[in-house]
């Protein structure tokens, strides 16, 4: 009777183990890392970082300087989408840094992110540290990848 008590023990936990393991997964894919490749903007806000980019950001920058062959989104590409969020919010524009509402610049990266021939999506890219973290910058998919 013994074996039968600790076999069905062994068999529970074995069980737990699986559920857990499934639960774990399950909550990864709800709130896991996510790519620029899978519309994580809508053509509403790229439109109006591309409002933003020609009246603000052409002042320095040209957009071939962010989305060509060797540029700066290829530079980052596998890193999270924060650290880029991040760094053009403290540092961008270079003669007045920081002075853009952190929607303007999630619209001008989407603007980017659509000149470089991402797809968009259903909503706004968030300003937000959390959701910015677990979305990674990618080149775009290649025709049949």
């Amino acid at each position: 009777m013994p074996r039968t008590l600790a076999t069905a023990a062994v068999l529970g936990a074995a069980l737990l183990c699986i559920l857990c393991i499934a639960a774990a997964w399950q909550l990864a894919a709800q709130n896991g890392a996510r790519s620029v490749r899978e519309g994580v903007y809508s053509p509403a806000q790229a439109t109006r970082g591309e409002r933003l980019f020609g009246s603000i950001c052409t002042n320095c920058h040209e957009v071939a300087e962010f989305t060509g062959a060797g540029a700066y989104l290829e530079e980052v590409d596998g890193t999270p989408l924060w650290e880029t969020f991040e760094y053009i919010s403290a540092e961008m524009p270079e003669d007045d840094p920081g002075s853009l509402r952190p929607e303007d610049y999630a619209d001008v990266l989407a603007y980017l992110f659509s000149a470089y021939g991402l797809p968009s999506g259903e909503t706004d890219l968030p300003i937000e540290q959390e959701p910015l973290e677990i979305i990674t910058i990618a080149r775009p998919a290649l025709p049949d990848s």
